[in-house]
């Protein structure tokens, strides 16, 4: 699967401005250190594929008569393995250039939730509808292009609009389904399901930033409003507004 290079979203210019956001807890690397370890972790267990001789099976691929039998961490564990050199280095690209965006405007913990939960969505709907064996992180990948588009929908008020973005991602979506529907061996199930899951994460965890009052300096205070606040940042602070 293919993605575009993402370097943040659209900074629009609407009445209200456009207000800084940070999340706290941040990585030091430009937030991006989820994204670092993922693609380490995806690299390491590359190698230790070659190392075994590519027991796949072993590592354990999504593999629907063994997932009966009760192997049902196979769900997970896929989403780190890898077919082929090939199939590594376009999800390793496609990741760093979406994942930092994400980590970025979800801040960590957000990240690596819609992350997971869409790599589990990815195997768990590529199990109901695709009998073959699958491996490979484009599905947890899919989902943080759902979480983009959350993001957006969310605060277009905010990022002016946000109708280019929106259209971007949707023609980055049809383009890897198409891909999909005319190449042999590309699991489209499990595509959706991780596109699926991280709209759903992102939809429960937010972020959902909405403007607060302003105070006398004329900073404004941002209330985030998601409905599951666990993952939420531990405080807000007043930000300048242009």
């Amino acid at each position: 699967m293919c993605f575009f290079h993402g370097g943040g979203t659209r900074q629009g210019s609407g009445n209200e401005g456009s207000p800084n956001m940070e999340t706290s807890g941040r990585s030091s690397v430009n937030g991006r250190q989820w994204t670092n370890i993922l693609l380490a972790i995806n690299i390491l267990v590359f190698f230790a594929q070659i190392a075994t001789r590519g027991k796949l099976l072993f590592w354990g691929a999504k593999v629907n008569s063994l997932i009966d039998k009760g192997q049902f961490w196979r769900l997970a564990t896929s989403s780190v393995l890898h077919a082929n050199i090939g199939h590594l280095m376009v999800n390793c690209y496609s990741l760093n250039s979406i994942g930092p965006t994400i980590e970025n405007l979800s801040g960590p913990r957000r990240f690596i939730a819609v992350y997971l939960t869409s790599a589990i969505a990815s195997s768990a709907m590529s199990y109901w509808f695709c009998r073959a064996p699958a491996v490979g992180a484009s599905g947890a990948i899919f989902g943080l292009v759902g979480s983009l588009a959350v993001f957006v929908i969310r605060h277009r008020r905010m990022i002016g609009g946000g109708k280019e973005d929106l259209q971007n991602i949707a023609k980055v979506i049809f383009l890897n389904m198409m891909i999909g529907l005319l190449t042999k061996g590309i699991d489209n199930w499990g595509h959706l399901g991780g596109l699926l899951g991280g709209v759903a994460t992102s939809w429960f965890v937010g972020p959902a930033w909405q403007y607060g009052p302003k105070l006398h300096d004329g900073r404004r205070v941002f209330t985030d409003k998601a409905p599951i606040r666990y993952l939420t940042i531990r405080k807000t602070e007043p930000k300048n507004i242009s």
